[in-house]
C-alpha cells in the first residue's frame, strides 16, 4: 500500500515548510526543522542526484506517517491564514421512468450520489452554492496509528471534516471514506506526486487555493434533496404509465379496426362465393334444362323411330339405340349381345337363355340323386338345413362341400 516515500515537508518554529523553500547553506542539521509528528531533529537532503528531501537524523518515526502529518499540517495552516475554498453541493440522482424507488432514510446514501456522474437518466440538483470560509478553529485528527485521518474546522460552531487524498507514491490504494458523520470534502492530490516534491510554501498554497482538488464525499445535507428527487421519481413514472396506457389503448384501437376490416372481407368475401355458387347453380339449372329439354326430344324421337324395323335410331350425343326382339327393352348399342339397325338381343335376355340351357342336363342328372339323398358334387348325405330364408337341402360335408337346394 505504501511506497518509498522522499518527505518534502518540515517543521520550523511551530510553522510547516517544504525543503524547497531552504537555501543550499541549509543544508543538514542547519535547516533547523523538526518532524512534524515526533518532533524529532530532521535534516535536509539537498543532494545534486536525488529529489531534496528531509530525513530523520537518527531513528525517528514512520516515514509515512510524518509525509502525512507534514501534508496535513501545511493544510491546517493554510485554512487558518486563508479562506478556504467550499465547493458547490451537487446532488446526483437517477430517474428511471419504468420503475418508482422510493428515497428512504435507509437507502439514501445508495440512491443519491455527490460525485458527478452521467448517462440518459441522470439528474442533478444543486443544494449549496460555492464560497470561502475563514474558520474559527482547526485541528488535525489521528487514528489510532498516529496517522492524520481528517482536517476538523469550525466555523460558527459548525465542523466540516477535510480528508486529503495523498500521492501515488505515497499510497497507492487510498479511499477517501467519510469522517464520522460531518460534511467531508476530498482534496485530491493522488495525482500530484511531482508537483509537491518540486513545491514551496507559495506553491503549497495554490495548491489548496484550486478549486479543482476539492471534491464532496458526504454531506448532511444530501437527504435534504429526497422530496424533490421522490416527487421527479413519481411523476416520470405516472406519465411513462399513462404513456403506455396510451399505447395500449391505440394498440386496442388498431386490433379492433384490424378485426373490423378483417370481418369485412370476410363478409364480402361471403357473399362473392355466395353470388358465385348463385351463378354456378343457375348455370347447372339452364344445363339441366337443357339436358331435359334434349333428352325429351332425344325420347320422343327415340320412340317414334324405334317402331320402324331397319331404321337406324341414332341420338343427339351420337349413340345408337336398339330395341330388344325377346323382352322389348329399348337401351344403347353396348347393352345388347347382337343387333341389327334397331333390332337386336340384349344381354339379359341372352344370358338367360345361355343359363337355362347350360342347366337342363344338369337338372336331369341331379334328379335321381336327390331323390336318393345323394348330393350329386361330393357323393355325401343331404339334410335339410334351416337358413335364414328358410328350409333348404344341404351337403352333410358342408363347409368342404356347398351344394344347397331349396325344399
Amino acid at each position: 500500500m505504501f511506497g518509498e516515500v522522499k518527505n518534502p515537508f518540515g517543521l520550523r518554529n511551530g510553522v510547516h515548510i517544504t525543503v524547497n523553500d531552504l537555501s543550499e547553506t541549509e543544508r543538514g542539521l542547519a535547516c533547523n526543522c523538526v518532524c512534524p509528528l515526533c518532533k524529532d531533529p530532521f535534516e535536509a537532503r539537498l543532494g545534486n542526484i536525488r529529489i531534496h528531501h528531509f530525513a530523520h537524523s537518527g531513528e525517528g518515526c514512520n516515514e509515512v506517517s510524518a509525509y502525512l502529518m507534514g501534508l496535513y499540517g501545511f493544510f491546517k495552516d493554510f485554512i487558518r491564514s486563508h479562506n478556504c475554498f467550499i465547493p458547490e453541493l451537487i446532488v446526483y440522482y437517477s430517474v428511471n421512468e419504468t420503475e418508482y424507488v422510493r428515497v428512504t432514510p435507509d437507502n439514501y446514501l445508495s440512491q443519491l450520489w455527490l460525485r458527478p456522474k452521467t448517462g440518459p437518466n441522470i439528474k442533478s440538483q444543486t443544494l449549496s452554492r460555492e464560497h470561502n470560509i475563514r474558520f474559527d478553529d482547526v485541528e488535525i485528527v489521528l487514528n489510532k496509528n498516529q496517522r492524520p485521518e481528517a482536517v476538523v474546522a469550525t466555523y460558527k460552531g459548525k465542523r466540516i471534516a477535510f480528508v486529503i487524498s495523498p500521492p501515488d507514491t505515497v499510497c497507492k490504494d487510498f479511499v477517501a471514506k467519510p469522517y464520522k458523520d460531518l460534511a467531508t470534502l476530498e482534496i485530491l492530490l493522488s495525482k500530484k506526486a511531482d508537483l509537491i516534491s518540486r513545491a514551496n510554501t507559495e506553491m503549497m498554497n495554490a495548491i489548496f487555493s484550486d478549486p479543482k482538488n476539492y471534491e464532496w464525499i458526504s454531506s448532511p445535507l444530501l437527504y435534504s434533496a429526497a422530496n424533490r428527487v421522490n416527487e421527479e421519481r413519481e411523476e416520470a413514472f405516472r406519465l411513462h404509465q399513462v404513456a403506455l396506457e396510451k399505447i395500449r389503448i391505440q394498440r386496442e384501437e388498431t386490433r379492433k379496426k384490424q378485426e373490423e376490416l378483417l370481418q369485412r372481407q370476410r363478409e364480402q368475401l361471403r357473399k362473392e362465393l355466395e353470388k358465385k355458387q348463385r351463378e354456378e347453380e343457375e348455370r347447372e339449372k339452364l344445363h339441366r334444362e337443357r339436358e331435359d329439354r334434349q333428352e325429351e326430344a332425344d325420347r320422343l324421337l327415340i320412340a317414334e323411330k324405334i317402331k320402324v324395323p331397319g331404321e337406324l335410331v341414332v341420338d343427339s350425343h351420337g349413340r345408337r339405340w336398339i330395341q330388344c326382339v325377346l323382352c322389348g327393352k329399348i337401351a344403347i348399342e353396348n347393352e345388347f349381345w347382337t343387333y341389327q339397325y334397331n333390332r337386336g338381343k340384349c344381354k339379359a335376355c341372352g344370358r338367360l337363355k345361355s343359363e337355362a340351357e347350360m342347366d337342363k342336363p344338369r337338372l336331369q342328372e341331379e334328379k335321381p340323386l336327390r331323390q336318393a339323398n345323394v348330393c350329386p358334387r361330393c357323393g355325401g348325405k343331404l339334410i335339410k338345413r334351416m337358413g335364414k330364408n328358410g328350409e333348404f337341402i344341404g351337403c352333410s360335408n358342408f363347409p368342404n362341400c356347398r351344394y344347397s337346394k331349396s325344399v
